[in-house]
């Protein structure tokens, strides 16, 4: 292994630890270690009615051998009292691992999704172009993933640790008064059959990496290529009546098949792989059964060796085995736990690096102020290109502004600028601390009630009447009457519909400050017209800047603001 490859597993395992002691040092930490120590009590504890059972082996085998149905019966009784202890620890064991498990999924996923969801990134990452594909997928899938495998890894290792140390005492003790037999020739070799279980699964582990090292690259695809045909899935899902109206069934046929098609091929690469692993598995499992007997044979049936202790052989030689065989019977589950891991890491070092990134491409000084405010703002494309120079614009309480230009000219950019959401940009903006509400062209409708659509993000108590008569003055009267309705809303209401939603929230919040990014393109003039002079006539005393393109908006507003999107802007007061 060459110094590359060392270095990227020290890295590796160094993110691993890191994504790992996240919960295990967090204010959950006493509550984590107290029911982590009670489960690895529970491992200690099954290891050592295991090797109480290995004892009984003998007893129990050699009183069959000696026909003594005394011994028989009693070797019974104990195997019952063992077997019943055993089930009762194994049980609350799982309880309390899988307790701990709901809980470090619940810190983690609290933790990414806080993350995920703080200071926008969620969206500044795509805008950025993060190269973290399918965030919502690491949080919802990856994330459980992780502790599942994790949780059963390390507490298969510390079992095969602790059955290793336990029956290597016991195996070494069988075998060194033995002899290792070969043909007519005896070697002497203390404890021979433990240094021939090692041998045994140092060879064994090291065939089955050389054969399934392809397993990690192939599970890390396949997570990728399955969370890109699901959201292409969801993407058709909020898009029915688009998609519909087009006529675009065979062309999203076709794309999906596609994805669906990388999923299949990437997983027959993965079958393969797997096969390779699990023939070469099932092959030493197999094995490894006969060559504690084929071993000993000579000494048994020779009457040196009673029956019970062959079988206490065969037993501890295979817990033995079993325990050093740890990482190959866990090979394709460590090859698809090091995908997630590997997933999440470059998640959570997207996240991380998040803010310096926006640092180092942002130039834009933000600040709190009374009123809105630019001082020689400049926005750009992400490739450079100049959309808006020198911008310096103040707004007073209760003026109206209109933004015009023609399309892709940077109107929306701006207000994306404004709100703190594009960060191609340099200069200064002052925006007031509360107050302020940007309403966009489709405006987002959760699935749930009414009520908590139209007060959305916001959950205040407010009376039915208040939402009903909102809803009246914004023309849709018709759902006063399905306030605690549970729907799908976007998909529900027309365009139209849901852009009247917009404007009742705005008569709901009252802000003084608001920013309406063609927030009525979707209703008819008259409509538009009607929803404008409503807000003039319930809110005087708010701001309003407004994009769009019809000539009709130009009598709700005293200035417009006119940018022709390669750097120039013009503003001047609309005729009267």
């Amino acid at each position: 292994m060459n110094d590359t490859q060392h270095a990227f597993d020290r890295a590796a395992l160094a993110r691993v630890w890191r994504l790992t002691r996240a919960y295990w040092t967090s204010e959950e930490r006493i509550s984590a270690w107290a029911l982590l120590i009670i489960v690895l009590a529970g491992n200690f504890t099954l290891v050592y009615l295991t090797v109480r059972l290995n004892t009984w082996y003998r007893g129990f085998y050699d009183a069959l051998q000696n026909y003594n149905a005394s011994a028989f019966w009693a070797a019974l009784g104990t195997f019952g009292i063992l077997a019943s202890v055993f089930i009762l620890v194994s049980g609350t064991r799982y309880l309390l691992r899988m307790w701990l498990r709901i809980r470090w999924r619940t810190w983690l996923t609290r933790r990414y999704q806080g993350a995920w969801l703080q200071n926008k990134a969620f969206y500044r990452m795509k805008l950025i172009g993060s190269a973290v594909d399918n965030p919502e997928q690491r949080i919802a899938d990856d994330l459980n993933s992780f502790t599942e495998q994790t949780m059963t890894l390390v507490f298969g290792l510390v079992n095969s640790v602790t059955t290793l140390v336990s029956f290597s005492v016991i195996l070494w003790g069988l075998s060194s008064t033995l002899p290792l037999t070969i043909g007519d020739t005896q070697f002497h070799i203390p404890g021979f059959l433990f240094w021939g279980a090692l041998v045994y699964a140092v060879l064994g582990t090291w065939l089955t990496h050389r054969i399934g090292h392809a397993l990690i690259p192939l599970n890390f695809q396949q997570e990728r290529v399955e969370a890109d045909y699901r959201f292409n899935l969801m993407r058709l899902r909020e898009n029915l009546e688009s998609v519909a109206l087009y006529g675009g069934e065979q062309v999203e046929d076709g794309r999906l098949r596609t994805r669906f098609r990388r999923v299949i091929d990437n997983y027959h690469r993965l079958i393969i792989a797997g096969f390779k692993v699990d023939m070469f598995n099932a092959g030493y499992s197999q094995v490894s059964v006969i060559v504690p007997y084929l071993t000993v044979a000579p000494f048994y049936f020779a009457t040196k060796m009673p029956f019970g202790q062959l079988m206490q052989i065969g037993n501890a030689f295979n817990r033995v085995q079993d325990a050093m065989s740890f990482f190959i019977d866990s090979y394709q589950n460590i090859a698809a736990w090091r995908a997630v891991t590997l997933r999440l890491t470059q998640f959570t070092e997207a996240l991380e690096s998040l803010e310096a990134r926006i640092d180092d491409i942002s130039q834009v000084e933000r600040s709190s102020a009374p009123r809105p405010q630019t001082e020689a703002l400049g926005i750009r494309r992400p490739d450079g290109e100049a959309l808006l120079d020198g911008l310096d614009l103040e707004l007073q309480p209760g003026e109206s502004l209109l933004i015009s230009g023609a399309s892709g000219s940077g109107k929306s950019t701006l207000l994306r600028t404004l709100a703190g959401l594009w960060p191609y940009a340099r200069g200064k903006v002052h925006l007031p601390g509360d107050g302020v509400l940007f309403v966009p062209q489709k405006p987002y409708l959760p699935i749930g009630t009414l009520r908590e659509a139209l007060l959305y993000p916001q959950q205040q108590t407010v009376s039915d009447d208040a939402l009903q008569a909102v809803l009246a003055e914004v023309g849709l009267e018709r759902l006063a009457g399905q306030l605690e309705t549970v729907e799908d809303w976007q998909q529900t209401l027309s365009g139209g519909e849901q852009q009247r939603v917009a404007f009742a929230r705005i008569l709901l919040r009252r802000p003084r400050w608001l920013f309406l990014d063609e927030a009525s393109s979707a209703l008819d003039e008259p409509s538009e017209q009607a929803l404008y002079a409503l807000l003039r006539a319930r809110l005087p005393e708010t701001t309003i800047v407004s994009i769009g393109h019809r000539s009709t908006l130009a009598a709700f507003h005293r200035r417009r603001l006119q940018l022709d999107g390669r750097g120039g802007w013009q503003l001047a007061d609309v005729p009267a």
